[in-house]
C-alpha cells in the first residue's frame, strides 16, 4: 500500500476524464479544501480556505500552502471567478446562488456523511463534479482497503468519546462509524444515543466504558471546565480506565481522512495490556 503523501500525488497525477479543460475549482472550508487537495489537479485548484493552511487545523497544510487562499467571501469568489466553488451548507445559504450564476459561477455543496458509504458517494461525486471521476475511484479503493485490514484485525471493546467540550456522539454520526472500524463499540450508542448531544451521567455511571476516547479539536474548550468532568463519580471513572487520545486534526470533518483517525485508535487499542490486567 503507497503511503499516504505518495497515494495523494499519485491520485494528483492521474490523467484528466475528459477531453474538455478541467474546471478551475475553489473550496471555501476546511472540509472541501480536504477533497479539493486530495482529488484536484494542482493546475485547476484557484484557492483553498486560509485555514487549511494553519497546520494545528489540517494535516494537509503544507499541500495547501502551495495554493493561494481565500476568507470565502463573496466578493473573493466573484472576484476569483472559478468555474465550481465547494462549500458547505451553511456557507451556501449565507449567499445567493443567483449571484454567482449571473457570473458562471458554480456553487456545489460538500455533503457531510454520517457513514462510510456516505463518504465514498461524496467523494466519487465531487471528484465527478471537478473532472476527476478517476482520481476519486483510486482514493476510495485506497480507503476501503485500508478499512479492509482494521477489520481483521482489531478486537471489540466499547469506548464512549469525548470531544473537549463535553460533547458525544452516538448512532447515525461518523463518529461511530470510525469507532466501529477501528475495532470499538459505541458506549453512547449502545446506551440508547443518537445523533449529537452530551454524555449522560447517569448512563455512564450505570454501564462504564472499558475505555474513553477523546480528541483533539481547536474550537472546542476544555471538558474539565464542565461540570459532567468535575463530578466524582466521573472523574473516578476516568481515573481507572485507558484513554485513546487523537492526535488527528482532521476528525471534525466527515469524508476519507477519517480512516486516518480509525487506524490511529486501533493501534491505541492494539498497544493497551488485556482487558483483565486494566483495573
Amino acid at each position: 500500500m503507497l503511503p499516504l503523501a505518495a497515494s495523494l500525488l499519485a491520485a494528483a497525477s492521474l490523467p484528466a476524464d475528459a477531453a474538455a479543460p478541467l474546471p478551475r475549482v475553489m473550496s471555501t472550508n476546511l472540509c472541501a479544501d480536504v477533497l479539493l487537495l486530495s482529488l484536484a489537479d494542482p493546475a485547476q485548484i484557484v484557492s483553498v480556505s486560509a485555514k487549511s493552511q494553519d497546520p494545528a487545523r489540517s494535516s494537509l497544510a503544507a499541500r495547501a500552502a502551495r495554493f493561494a487562499s481565500n476568507t470565502g467571501s463573496a466578493e473573493e469568489v466573484i472576484a476569483a471567478r472559478p468555474d465550481i466553488v465547494l462549500a458547505s451548507r451553511r456557507w451556501q445559504a449565507h449567499h445567493q446562488a443567483a449571484l454567482f450564476g449571473r457570473h458562471g459561477i458554480e456553487i456545489v455543496t460538500v455533503p457531510f456523511p454520517d457513514d462510510w458509504t456516505g463518504i465514498f458517494d461524496s467523494t466519487r461525486r465531487i471528484g465527478a463534479r471537478i473532472g476527476r471521476a478517476e482520481a476519486a475511484a483510486a482514493l476510495v479503493a485506497e480507503v476501503q482497503a485500508r478499512l479492509a485490514v482494521l477489520r481483521r484485525d482489531t478486537p471489540a471493546a466499547q469506548a464512549l468519546y469525548l470531544r473537549p467540550n463535553g460533547g458525544t456522539a452516538g448512532a447515525g454520526t461518523h463518529v461511530n462509524a470510525v469507532l466501529q472500524a477501528a475495532g470499538l463499540r459505541n458506549h453512547a450508542a449502545e446506551t440508547g444515543r443518537s445523533g449529537w448531544g452530551r454524555a449522560s451521567l447517569e448512563d455512564v455511571v450505570a454501564a462504564p466504558p472499558e475505555l474513553i476516547v477523546t480528541s483533539h479539536m481547536v474550537h472546542d474548550t476544555t471538558y474539565a471546565r464542565a461540570g459532567f468532568s468535575r463530578h466524582p463519580q466521573m472523574r473516578a471513572i476516568a481515573a481507572s480506565r485507558p484513554l485513546l487520545s487523537l492526535s488527528h486534526n482532521d476528525w471534525g470533518c466527515s469524508n476519507w481522512q477519517l480512516v486516518e483517525a480509525a487506524e490511529e485508535l486501533a493501534a491505541g487499542l492494539r498497544r493497551l495490556p488485556p482487558p483483565e490486567t486494566r483495573r
